[in-house]
């Protein structure tokens, strides 16, 4: 978290919920989820740095260990979408 605040705007963007910061934010939990798996089982999925895009990629079996965990927490998140939108999926990470 300390690397998005310590960026020009990144104290402001978090306060107020910036876009920028939810998907850096849910990005940290993609990562931290998949770290911790490949601790327990290191063939469970390959993380990267990708030269193209400048960031941190990953790749995994599709019916691996990462992939039902994935699949567990979005189905977890299932939700009618309805005037309650956001108040259900406050910042927007399983549209």
């Amino acid at each position: 978290m300390q690397f998005f605040l310590n960026k020009r705007e990144g104290k402001q963007q978090f306060r107020s919920g910036d876009p920028a910061f939810l998907s850096y934010y849910k990005n940290c939990c993609l990562y931290n989820l998949v770290y911790d798996m490949m601790e327990k089982n290191e063939v469970c999925a390959k993380m990267y740095w990708d030269e193209n895009n400048q960031t941190i990629a990953l790749s995994f079996p599709m019916r691996g260990s990462v992939a039902t965990a994935l699949a567990q927490v979005a189905s977890s998140f299932l939700y009618k979408k309805d005037e309650d939108d956001e108040q259900d999926n406050p910042f927007g990470i399983f549209n």
